[in-house]
């Protein structure tokens, strides 16, 4: 099962500005202030389910709730809902699955807790410490171009003294990111992040590796399978993301039956 993990702030917004080079590597306090980790709700880190009622962030859960609200059993109302109140019911027979899937939608909504908090402590390090990148020598009235790697520099700079003067100050703004990263807990909200998402993905294959036995078991299978694998939009009607989708709503018409 494929898993993306490629860090989710190397890419900063378009309104960041590069420092000047005279302050390169300068480091601020970046540990919140009182009123600031007020703001912050630190207690949310111990409390996932305080955050989850925001806007789904995780992509997995996303297409999850999107599969549910175009299922035929799905409630008017709140379609994750109904699915939970389902497993829940169904929970409480012998059938290994429903238990499997419980487990999984709560492992989403802890990975969507997290990415929450990833994205409010990334924004708040932004706002203290500008993102760790150098403008590239452009044309005169062309868009100013930025390189946040060395390899970005090495390709639009020829060898020589500006070369080896971007490079350094690039590197001392990434050693002052990665300080501020730590101090203000963007990098412990991003290993907490990382580890979520394996769990996911890991609650997803030993559900999908357990024999189905009934319609409603093959049909949180199915929900599972696609919430994690399915590839977008840009996909739905190539096979077999199509036919399952298909098949998916025909094994949903029938278990509401049951």
């Amino acid at each position: 099962m494929s898993r993306n993990a490629a860090p989710r702030w190397h890419t900063p917004p378009d309104s960041a500005k590069a420092r000047d080079s005279k302050n390169a590597g300068q480091f601020v306090n970046l540990r919140p202030t009182q009123g600031e980790a007020n703001h912050m709700d630190p207690s949310d880190d111990h409390d996932p389910s305080a955050v989850v009622a925001q806007a789904a962030r995780s992509p997995t859960r996303r297409r999850l709730l999107t599969l549910l609200a175009s299922l035929p059993a799905a409630a008017a109302g709140n379609p994750a809902m109904s699915v939970s109140a389902e497993a829940t019911l169904y929970g409480s027979s012998s059938e290994p699955i429903i238990d499997l899937f419980l487990a999984f939608e709560a492992l989403l909504a802890k990975h969507e807790a997290a990415l929450w908090r990833c994205d409010r402590r990334e924004a708040w390090l932004q706002s203290e410490l500008d993102y760790p990148r150098v403008p590239l020598p452009t044309p005169a009235g062309s868009p100013i171009r930025y390189a946040a790697d060395a390899e970005t520099v090495d390709q639009h700079v020829p060898p020589g003294r500006r070369r080896y003067r971007l490079q350094q100050v690039l590197h001392h703004r990434q050693q002052a990111w990665e300080r501020g990263a730590r101090a203000c807990g963007v990098t412990r909200a991003q290993e907490q992040e990382a580890a979520l998402a394996e769990a996911v993905y890991t609650a997803a294959e030993t559900l999908l590796g357990t024999p189905a036995t009934t319609l409603t078991e093959i049909r949180f299978k199915l929900l599972v399978l696609l919430a994690t694998q399915d590839p977008g939009e840009a996909f739905r009607d190539a096979s077999p993301w199509r036919e399952l989708h298909l098949i998916l709503t025909d094994v949903s018409a029938q278990a509401a039956l049951i």
